[in-house]
């Protein structure tokens, strides 16, 4: 199951940035966060298997310089730990922290955000490459 909440993620930038599966909805943004290291890793291991080379993609996506080591937890702990990516981290603990879990999915207030399948296309097409695209374009909104 994909968990994906408008209210959390109203826009396409957001909801590439926090969509994660798990098997049920997340009551707790700690959960929530959790599920986002692993999907790191996930991310940076299906890039390695097709080919891409995800320290290439981070030097070039984040404008910055990779310090550390060559595996999949080093390369995605290295990722967690950015400044681009601790403010996203932010910004949706404030999210969480502002959640009114009243209000329904499909209510008027969160309405126009994207709907369930739109969701489920928009993370299948999420790679490395895309996630740092949204990465590197959250801080500009």
């Amino acid at each position: 199951m994909i968990y994906f909440n408008n209210q959390l993620m109203p826009n396409n930038t957001s909801a590439k940035l926090f969509m994660v599966t798990n098997t049920k909805p997340f009551e707790r943004y700690e959960d929530h966060e959790a599920a986002l290291y692993i999907q790191l890793h996930q991310l940076v291991e299906h890039a390695f298997a097709k080919g891409d080379n995800p320290i290439a993609l981070i030097e070039d996506y984040l404008e910055l310089v990779y310090t550390e080591g060559k595996t999949v937890a080093e390369i995605a702990d290295f990722l967690a730990q950015t400044d681009k990516m601790q403010l996203a981290l932010w910004t949706l603990k404030e999210s969480w922290d502002k959640l009114d879990e009243s209000t329904p999915q499909d209510s008027l207030l969160y309405g126009n955000g994207m709907d369930k399948e739109e969701a489920i296309q928009l993370y299948s097409e999420i790679t490395l490459r895309t996630y740092l695209e949204a990465l590197a374009q959250h801080q500009n909104e």
